[in-house]
């Protein structure tokens, strides 16, 4: 048999079975962006094939292989991607922070997740709040109108309340929702010392210029709604699993995504909304050295805090890690 037929042969059977499982939709978008990319390849094959080929049809004949080991070659590594992040999921932690006979708990979110994920976390921060620790909440208070706006322009789009739950609904996850997760808490024992958005564009406004104009942005949220609603159940099913891997990817490359977004052009903002936040962060364990304290905020915001306590004394010390994975069981 011609390896040109053990080729489309193969190509059909993953077809077939991408098709069939996800619908048509995808599988056709998928192909329709590789052999629009694959065009440049006929006008090698006819660069470097014409003055031996015996005839035209010959170098249509190579081309067609050619996308066809092209489709065959992608596919099967982004279907092998996706197979490796399931197989090696991500994790955030609950990590023990001990000095002196303090702890610190630091309980590592992920803003999207699975329903048992949160479940996981409400049992352990209730049992915390009942052995006496303070829970320091990670919640950015609202602002005005206009730093809002301002807000909203810095980050190109327009950020809304519901915009994790628009996304969590594409995908097939859950979002956090901290009314349920601290619910049956006492008051007393729930702490914010984060932002507001107020404060934000202050901390940004001073030594670098604001965007002046607050114009049309992106309604990401109104998009997303607008794609969720025309998909079937297998497409939606495909971009769950998608997503879920690039989820389950980033998680292990949070080192290098946090360095990517300090060397952005955005990166006076995140600086704000992440560094100076973790400052508050060490600023209340540090004038509360009696309490026992459990930070419940998002992973990207434990390096810099454990940094920050060590510098101020090497004496902190991790000392328990208990992992959870958020995208899958």
């Amino acid at each position: 048999m011609k390896l040109s037929k053990i080729f489309a042969y193969i190509f059909a059977a993953i077809a077939l079975i991408f098709e069939g499982y996800f619908g048509i939709v995808p599988f056709v978008s998928f192909v329709a962006q590789i052999i629009l990319l694959s065009f440049a390849l006929f006008f090698l094959v006819w660069i470097f094939r014409r003055k031996i080929a015996a005839e035209w049809r010959s170098v249509i004949a190579r081309y067609v292989l050619s996308i066809l080991v092209t489709i065959w070659i992608l596919t099967t590594f982004f279907l092998s991607f996706i197979g490796y992040q399931y197989l090696v999921p991500g994790f955030v932690s609950d990590i023990t922070l001990s000095h002196t006979g303090q702890q610190i708990v630091f309980i590592e979110m992920s803003h999207i997740a699975m329903p048992e994920f949160y479940s996981s976390k409400k049992s352990k921060i209730a049992a915390l709040a009942a052995s006496g620790y303070t829970i320091l909440v990670e919640w950015v208070r609202p602002g005005t109108h206009t730093n809002q706006a301002i807000f909203n322009q810095t980050l190109w789009f327009n950020f809304t309340p519901s915009l994790y739950e628009t996304i969590a609904d594409l995908i097939g996850l859950d979002s956090q929702d901290n009314t349920l997760l601290f619910a049956w808490i006492a008051s007393w024992s729930l702490v914010s010392v984060d932002l507001s958005i107020d404060e934000i564009i202050s901390i940004m406004g001073s030594g670098w210029q604001l965007p002046e104009s607050t114009g049309s942005l992106i309604d990401l949220e109104s998009q997303i709604r607008a794609t969720t609603s025309i998909l079937t159940q297998r497409e939606q099913l495909f971009i769950s699993w998608v997503s879920r891997s690039l989820l389950n990817w980033s998680l292990r490359r949070a080192g290098d995504i946090d360095s990517l977004l300090s060397s952005s052009s955005q990166s006076r903002l995140f600086e704000t909304i992440i560094d100076r936040r973790n400052d508050a962060i060490v600023e209340y364990i540090q004038s509360h050295p009696k309490q026992n304290i459990a930070v419940v905020y998002g992973a990207l915001h434990f390096n810099w805090v454990y940094a920050s306590l060590q510098q101020l004394d090497p004496k902190w010390m991790i000392t328990e890690i208990e992992n959870h994975k958020p995208y899958s069981r």
